[in-house]
């Protein structure tokens, strides 16, 4: 009896918080327990408790049977008032009832598998020889849900030939069917046809899509037959079972040569060469200055020796690098011609090996573009498939956002899958698309250019679950199926076959690569330059000639 247990006990200070043992019904509210005390108040007490969610995982009940001198409440009359009480499967809810014989006491535990079905009952697992309740067999009850259908129409949303349209919602969709099928349960759809996963709704409480839903007073679903994304905000209004795979959208792009990501002249030798290199032509032009003094000071009197001055060493110097010959190369001398041999086959091997790693790195694709960050400060341009949205709050995407896409028109940077897919076949170009994107790869693009993709994910945190209503009885038995799903195989099949894999680069090699105007712009700027510094020079010159003529006729 609720009276003589608290009589006998006091107060419940003394309990395992894990048990509540009340006589004739149960109850996890002290300050009712020292004021109910007859039949009415047990009804009262108990609706009580299953609208507040006593009866859920994280309590023990154990209900016995009263009868004490005028208040009787049998073991049938408690079966009778749980009946018209919803117990989850989840729940912990023992009656306990008198046997056949006076000693003999039995257990039974009693739950609902939905808050209109019957009282189910068998006996206890705290019994011995008993045959436990399997909770894990729904009896075929139906469960309300949602679903999400974005692209295409639900007349072909279980067909293969178009698995490239709403993959996430159908690879989920046949996971929960096999969950249904190993729980026994069927579910009815609420169909979303509009973008609407599950985003706050201004001036509401209540999401909207599928988050709203399955949120407690703002929908009536139970669990979602689509996918979602783990999400705090979404974290705080629904459950979500365990991830089931990974988003596995990205930034998809040709790898740009090197020489439109940059001046491939200055890739050949590092700086160390460079500067070997110069202290070499240095010290061999001052040897040659130094040697074609000495041999003008030791000829005769009778021979004429041309005047050596540096400048005239330097820009020999200079002609030899740039594989021009000085008008003055011959020498009698063999002093000179050798230090001038030295300074060709210095020159030679110098723009041999520059001109054929030149040549290499014309057909080579850069690799420099490897995180987000590497994206933005790189000259490609951006855009997204037109259904997805800015949603994370990681400051280097809202960067990418801010720089890359709000700055140009919406119809450009947000565009279809087919549209941003042919504007990466001209290069410079980056799209972040859905399931369809790979499918569009190899059904169009070639071989060797299939081995110059590349894919740069945009969400870190990229898990995708089943989400379901917050305290849901149902969310350990889904999890535990959907473990199930992953260790014996089944998930990574229905992986491989609704969701097109990325192209492979079978050859491993690529096709030539033309030779464009942008490849050798630096040396046609540097060309440039030159002809302006010649002209220039000319102009100096010319001014100089007529100024000191003039001062020679004058005098």
């Amino acid at each position: 009896m609720l009276c003589s247990f608290t009589r006998e006990f006091g107060s419940l200070d003394g309990l395992d918080p894990q048990l509540d043992l009340v006589d004739g019904t149960a109850i996890g509210y002290r300050n009712f327990l020292h004021q109910m005390c007859s039949y009415l108040h047990y009804r009262y007490i108990s609706l009580l408790i299953s609208e507040n969610k006593a009866f859920d995982s994280l309590h023990f009940w154990v209900l016995l049977p009263l009868k004490k001198n005028d208040l009787q409440l049998g073991s049938k009359k408690i079966y009778n008032l749980l009946a018209s009480l919803y117990i989850p499967i989840n729940s912990h809810v023992t009656v306990a009832e008198t046997g056949k014989a006076n000693h003999e006491i039995l257990l039974k535990d009693v739950c609902k598998f939905g808050p209109e079905q019957k009282l189910t009952m068998t006996s206890s697992a705290h019994q011995k020889n008993a045959a436990r309740l399997k909770r894990n067999n729904y009896g075929g009850i139906s469960i309300k849900s949602a679903a999400l259908v974005f692209e295409g129409t639900w007349d072909t949303f279980l067909d293969i030939t178009y698995r490239h349209q709403n993959t996430e919602s159908k690879f989920h969709f046949v996971l929960m069917s096999y969950i249904s099928e190993m729980l026994n349960f069927t579910f009815t759809y609420y169909l979303h046809t509009k973008y609407t996963w599950g985003y706050p709704s201004n001036g509401s409480d209540c999401f909207n899509g599928i988050i709203g839903t399955l949120q407690e007073n703002c929908g009536d679903c139970e669990i979602s037959t689509t996918g979602l994304m783990w999400k705090t905000e979404r974290m705080e209004r629904v459950d979500y079972v365990t991830d089931t795979n990974k988003f596995l959208g990205a930034f998809v792009f040709l790898k740009p040569s090197l020489s439109e990501v940059s001046i491939i002249y200055e890739l050949p030798f590092s700086l160390t060469v460079w500067i070997t290199f110069s202290v070499t032509m240095a010290i061999l032009t001052i040897i040659l200055v130094f040697v074609r003094q000495t041999e003008n000071h030791l000829q005769s009197k009778n021979e004429i020796s041309e005047p050596v001055f540096w400048s005239d060493a330097i820009l020999d110097t200079i002609g030899i690098i740039c594989q021009q010959v000085p008008e003055n190369i011959i020498n009698r001398h063999t002093a000179a011609r050798i230090i001038f041999m030295f300074l060709l086959l210095l020159s030679v091997f110098l723009v041999t090996s520059y001109s054929a790693i030149i040549v290499s790195l014309l057909q080579t694709t850069s690799s420099s573009i490897n995180s987000l960050e590497d994206l933005i400060n790189s000259p490609l341009r951006l855009s997204i498939v037109d259904v997805l949205a800015n949603e994370v709050t990681d400051p280097t995407v809202e960067k990418l956002f801010k720089e890359k896409l709000y700055n140009q028109p919406v119809s450009e940077a947000f565009t279809s899958e087919e549209v941003g897919m042919e504007k990466i076949r001209k290069g410079l170009f980056a799209f972040h698309g859905l399931f369809g994107a790979n499918k569009i790869i190899s059904d169009t693009y070639e071989e060797h250019e299939k081995c110059r993709f590349k894919q740069i994910p945009m969400f870190m945190a990229n898990h995708i679950g089943f989400p379901i209503k917050k305290g849901s009885p149902y969310t350990e038995h889904i999890r535990q199926s959907v473990q199930w799903l992953r260790e014996t195989g089944i998930m990574d099949r229905e992986v491989k076959r609704w969701y097109y894999q990325k192209p492979q680069c079978i050859s491993g090699v690529q096709n030539f690569v033309s030779v464009g105007i942008q490849d050798f712009y630096p040396t046609m700027v540097i060309l440039s330059y030159g002809i302006l510094f010649s002209i220039a020079m000319l102009v100096l010159e010319t001014i100089y000639c007529k100024y000191h003529n003039r001062i020679t006729i004058s005098k």
